[in-house]
């Protein structure tokens, strides 16, 4: 009968080393205790599969700066995600939302505003009747349909609302009747400085019906 040699002592040493390592590798891949992984244990840019209990990790535990937008998933987040409220205002948007509302119309014979003159009116009453304002920009809006005057001055509008000084605007204009011709005419707006009684006036076809829609000019008065 063969006799079983006694292992050496340097094998024994062998063998417990290599349990140990077998064995602290089971340990830290099974139960990592906590506070145990950190920056060194992770690989750069490792992906990250095992399931993360929602909610275990918290603004506490992630140093700041460290997720940034290459970190997140393209459309991962949504608005049920991002606190609203803390938003600022849109810098494109900040003189939209320091504007005021702009004016209201200015309706010709209404109290407190110009009135008509040689006999004009307002066209029907389904029709707008004259009006003006001036918007943002300092630009002048005009619109309504008049008829009826027998002289060419409709209203005079008041300083500030007046074109260029001692300048005549004149605008293309559709109208019926008087001299008229073809449906169309010419509508003239009268700056400040020809004449005190005529500065700002809105001039038509006498004896027609005029529109005043479209028109619009840059006060400069």
């Amino acid at each position: 009968m063969r006799q079983l040699r006694k292992p050496s002592h340097a094998t024994v040493v062998a063998y417990i080393a290599l349990f140990a390592a077998l064995g602290g590798s089971a340990i830290a891949a099974s139960g990592l205790g906590k506070n145990t992984v950190g920056p060194k244990q992770i690989k750069k840019n490792a992906v990250v599969t095992a399931k993360i209990k929602k909610e275990a990790v918290t603004g506490a535990k992630i140093k700041k700066g460290a997720v940034t937008a290459t970190s997140v998933k393209n459309g991962s987040l949504t608005g049920a995600q991002i606190n609203l409220s803390t938003l600022g205002t849109v810098p494109s948007a900040q003189q939209a939302n320091t504007l005021a509302a702009p004016e209201a119309w200015h309706e010709v014979g209404a109290p407190g505003q110009p009135g008509y003159l040689n006999g004009w009116k307002q066209a029907a009453p389904n029709t707008y009747n004259a009006a003006f304002f001036k918007d943002h920009e300092g630009i002048v809006h005009l619109r309504g349909i008049v008829k009826g005057g027998t002289a060419a001055p409709i209203f005079q509008l008041p300083p500030g609302y007046r074109p260029a000084t001692g300048k005549i605007s004149a605008f293309l204009t559709l109208c019926a009747g008087g001299t008229c011709a073809g449906g169309s005419g010419v509508l003239g707006v009268l700056g400040t400085g020809l004449n005190p009684t005529v500065d700002g006036t809105v001039v038509g076809t006498a004896n027609a019906t005029v529109a005043l829609e479209g028109v619009s000019f840059r006060a400069e008065s």
